[in-house]
């Protein structure tokens, strides 16, 4: 990417540049987290140290251009964001993205996101809701098994 700036802040659009191949590292070691059998313990732990390595790389550059400096761990993945949504759109285009189109992207992407947060929290109290009842359940076998087998004796 080249020409006209993408935010608007030099500093952040270098940053894209930069944290391109860092953006793309992080989604695969994600991966290969998940596939690493626990038997591959010392793959998992190297991927694991990469991984640490890459996010501290993220918090530094972040907490350096101060994209959320009061949480920096915020930051890393604000910047993370950014630069995957500028990759993207770069691909989309072939020519590097526009604030405006930047800023679109991640609109849309906090949208949907805090949509499936929606989702997951009324998920989570369906579950909740399900578990208490089951323990009912639970409570209620019990009870019964005792009666029948005092009932017994």
């Amino acid at each position: 990417m080249n020409g006209s700036t993408m935010t608007c802040d030099p500093d952040l659009d270098s940053a894209i540049t930069e944290f391109r191949y860092v953006a793309q590292r992080l989604r695969t070691l994600d991966q290969q987290m998940l596939t690493a059998a626990v038997d591959r313990y010392k793959h998992f732990a190297a991927i694991k140290h990469e991984r640490a390595e890459l996010w501290a790389n993220l918090r530094g550059k972040a907490e350096k251009l101060q994209l959320v400096p009061e949480d920096h761990h915020l930051g890393a993945r604000a910047l993370l964001l950014v630069t995957e949504v500028a990759w993207i759109l770069h691909a989309r285009t072939r020519r590097k993205p526009t604030p405006a189109m930047i800023k679109a992207m991640v609109r849309d992407m906090g949208e949907l996101a805090e949509r499936e947060r929606i989702e997951a929290e009324a998920d989570k109290v369906e579950t909740e809701f399900r578990m208490r009842t089951l323990a009912v359940r639970v409570s209620a076998a019990e009870a019964v098994t005792r009666y029948i087998e005092l009932s017994a004796a």
